[in-house]
């Protein structure tokens, strides 16, 4: 989407000549590819869960490295000179920094600057499948190819190959046997993941590609079924409805302040029960008894260990399965050992625990207020506003989804990959026109 409101520079022109169709199609194909291998990762099919481990992988450094570098690339010959430097927003470029800063406080600095390094590669990668197809109509088919080729190769997994792409029930996990995780390494990954691809194939209908959106908003909903994620599955139609339904009447102003109201309760009513009595009384007045599966036990323990690192927080990588969290002693008060959790189930506190307290505001600010700002300074144009909604609904759905699980800034997810899209995407949205 490099090509809004001005000729590229390879055409400058405007017109259609043989060399203008080979970039095209070059731009094309780099688009698609960075979207699948973004959306497919590196090491699909994987059959063990080890939350932020995945991060030190040789092969994910060295793909994530070779994305980053086609996509660097691909700015420097094909990004119009505007774009490029509408991607340099200032609040990115501190949270980039705070990521490097806060590393350098963790007990083990190498890793986690090479965790920190690695991520703002990735968000680069990102960047670059938002870029470099040259209008909508080039963005989605590249939407089209890199949701196609997940189903596909979900589905092929489901049917030929159920041992590693349907869980067990062995290991730790026993409830899990049956539900199923696609080419994921967990059913929580492939849930939300299949949750954005509806929105995607819902924006593919509205824009009138109608078979290919029915297609894969279709699949997308009887995979998110079948992850046995009632949350997910609920929170589809409540999401859609929320921004396309409330855009109907107010514009993008009342959805945009919708999504902030509902992102806000959600804080509330999940960390927010672990640090004020009060919240948590009118939570289990409501639902008695709601632990969200343990997870209060596990957000308890990190915020008993974060006590003393608030500005600076751990690092990257650096808190969850390391010995920070295996030394420390076990609380008994809890209903069970938090410390093998391979992560804190809550993305806004893992982003705590990584980054400090600066860290954290800095994340809201990147994730939450500048998207839903961004969202309502776009133009009126129908095209806009349809992929506008599309960002939005990914915007809303996984940031939902990040107060249970945790994702945020974990380059080798692509859950993170898909939420990063949504940001980016309606940056580039608000600063410029996207050609049709």
């Amino acid at each position: 989407m490099s090509n809004i409101a001005v000729p590229t520079r390879t055409d400058p022109a405007g017109r259609r000549t043989a060399g203008a169709w080979l970039v095209d199609a070059t731009r094309l194909a780099l688009g698609a590819g960075l979207l699948t291998l973004l959306l497919t990762t590196f090491s699909p099919f994987a059959v063990s869960f080890e939350g932020s481990r995945d991060a030190g992988d040789i092969v994910n450094q060295v793909g994530y490295s070779a994305l980053a570098a086609a996509a660097l690339a691909g700015h420097l010959l094909f990004t119009d000179k505007s774009v490029a430097l509408s991607l340099l927003r200032p609040a990115w470029l501190m949270m980039a920094a705070w990521l490097v800063v806060s590393a350098l406080f963790a007990y083990s600095p190498q890793n986690a600057l090479r965790t920190a390094a690695f991520t703002i590669l990735a968000m680069i990668a990102v960047t670059g499948a938002l870029s470099l197809p040259r209008d909508a109509r080039a963005f989605r088919i590249c939407l089209t190819i890199a949701a196609l080729v997940v189903l596909g190769l979900s589905y092929v997994g489901i049917i030929a190959m159920p041992g590693v792409a349907i869980h067990d029930g062995g290991g730790t996990e026993p409830q899990h046997a049956g539900l199923w995780r696609g080419i994921y390494s967990h059913k929580n990954v492939a849930g939300a993941v299949m949750g954005a691809l509806f929105f995607c194939g819902l924006y593919l209908f509205r824009s009138g590609q109608r078979w290919s959106g029915l297609l894969i908003a279709g699949l997308s909903v009887l995979f998110v079924i079948n992850t046995g994620s009632k949350t997910a599955t609920a929170l589809l139609p409540a999401v859609a409805c929320l921004v396309i339904g409330l855009r109907l009447f107010g514009g993008r102003l009342l959805p945009a302040m919708a999504v902030g109201a509902v992102v806000t309760a959600m804080a509330l009513l999940t960390l927010g029960t672990v640090l004020s009595p009060t919240l948590d009384s009118i939570l289990q007045a409501v639902l008695p008894g709601t632990t969200f599966t343990g997870r209060t036990d596990i957000w308890r323990f990190a915020l008993e260990l974060f006590d003393g690192h608030g500005w600076t927080g751990f690092g990257l990588n650096s808190f969850w399965q390391t010995n920070v969290v295996y030394g420390a002693e076990r609380n008994f008060e809890l209903a069970w050992d938090t410390r093998a959790s391979p992560n804190g189930h809550n993305g806004f506190l893992d982003m705590a625990l990584s980054t400090g307290w600066p860290g954290l505001c800095l994340a809201v600010l990147v994730l939450v207020l500048l998207p839903l700002r961004d969202y309502v300074r776009i133009g009126n144009r129908p095209e806009d506003q349809r992929l506008a909604d599309m960002f939005l609904m990914i915007l809303a759905f996984l940031l939902l989804n990040s107060f249970l699980e945790s994702f945020l800034f974990e380059r080798a997810n692509p859950i993170w990959m898909i939420l990063w899209m949504a940001v980016a995407g309606l940056r580039l949205l608000s600063c410029h026109r996207l050609q049709r």
